[in-house]
């Protein structure tokens, strides 16, 4: 098992490549850019994850299809980190 860091884009919506079976531990602001580690075994086959960051107050129309990964502050703005089911 090993920890990777992923850096995210403040998007909506984004799809990005993790070992299956990742387990998101954390979501911080790292030297101005939107970071998450999660506990990882390399030797498993990536599979695609999509993720949601959506700013508080922001309409966020999946809600119901995502489960809740971190809240980071950045400055001003506060952002909730979100995993699409299925």
């Amino acid at each position: 098992m090993k920890i990777y860091k992923y850096t995210l884009a403040m998007a909506d919506e984004q799809v990005i490549d993790m070992p299956f079976g990742a387990e998101i531990l954390s979501a911080q602001m790292q030297n101005e850019q939107l970071c998450m580690w999660a506990l990882v075994s390399p030797n498993h086959r990536d599979e695609a994850v999509t993720l949601c960051v959506v700013g508080t107050g922001n309409p966020f129309p999946d809600a119901r299809q995502c489960k809740f990964v971190a809240t980071v502050q950045d400055k001003p703005f506060v952002w909730h980190i979100f995993v699409k089911k299925g």
